[in-house]
């Protein structure tokens, strides 16, 4: 996301776009159009005008940047974990999600707007139709601290065992394989498991929703600005993996009811506020106003 809040800048305001860091643009998740030059971390404060703009996630707070840097400085706070302390001498801040908006407020007393991710689900392939995938078909996504993950999902298979002997939990599919293939592969599975226990949003659980496919798992915290348990999804606050389940025994015994959550998750998907002209407009009007110049 901050690679589009660059190149946003770049269409609409006459910046020229320089990654700090590894310059990698096609690292086998996502793919960008517009491959800009580098320069390394130590180079930054160095090379930085009060003219620039530096837009940086909250992950990045351990470097302060917001004390080492001249120039004008903006963070899309698109996490809550991924940082002991956050950066708060930066300019401007947006929150990715409501969550992330009032733990913000609640933690550093700063005021942020909101302005979700976004989706391309006009570029996604047509998703199987839910009745002829697999009646049984999970895939999981595995996401965060890699020892947690293991646990949970280990817990979830003993309770799982006892209640549904024969069950197998098997399908977990690696999170950096290059999005269309993750994509494609929601599409064909009639439940998507997440066990990310937090989220500043949870972009994979809407794709998986874009593409008819009942979301199962944890809300991710994040994920609760779209995630409506019952509506169009069955989802638990973590750490309750044994209404985990509960869910996935009730949409497995159930499979009207399943399909139903995966029709509506699908319109949930399809929502204005998830499109890339809603999150480009929106950051056009914050870009705006920082910088004192007319869209």
């Amino acid at each position: 996301m901050v690679y589009h809040l660059a190149r946003i800048l770049c269409l609409y305001f006459d910046f020229e776009g320089i990654v700090v860091g590894n310059n990698d643009t096609n690292h086998g998740v996502f793919n960008y159009d517009l491959v800009f030059p580098s320069i390394s971390v130590e180079e930054l404060a160095a090379s930085i005008s009060d003219d620039d703009v530096l837009i940086a996630g909250p992950a990045f707070s351990s470097h302060c940047f917001g004390f080492k840097c001249r120039g004008r400085k903006v963070m899309y706070i698109q996490a809550f974990t991924t940082f002991r302390l956050l950066d708060c001498r930066f300019d401007h801040y947006v929150s990715v999600s409501g969550f992330v908006q009032k733990f913000i407020s609640n933690t550093y007393g700063i005021d942020t707007i909101v302005v979700p991710p976004f989706i391309l689900v006009d570029t996604f392939p047509s998703p199987k139709p839910w009745q002829e995938r697999p009646p049984a078909s999970i895939l999981i996504s595995l996401k965060g601290d890699n020892t947690e993950q293991i646990l949970l999902l280990d817990r979830l298979k003993q309770i799982l065992a006892t209640r549904l002997p024969g069950f197998s939990l098997d399908n977990i599919f690696e999170c950096k394989r290059p999005q269309r293939e993750l994509i494609a592969r929601m599409g064909e599975c009639r439940y998507f498991l997440t066990l990310s226990s937090a989220e500043g949003f949870g972009l994979m659980p809407l794709e998986a929703m874009a593409m008819e496919t009942t979301v199962l798992g944890f809300d991710g915290f994040g994920g609760r600005d779209y995630m409506r348990s019952g509506i169009n999804c069955a989802v638990k606050a973590y750490p309750d993996i044994e209404g985990v389940a509960d869910q996935i025994l009730s949409a497995i015994a159930n499979p009207e009811y399943a399909e139903a959550l995966a029709k509506a998750g699908r319109l949930t998907a399809q929502q204005s506020q998830y499109t890339y002209g809603h999150f480009r407009k929106a950051w056009r009007e914050q870009f705006s106003h920082f910088l004192g110049k007319a869209m």
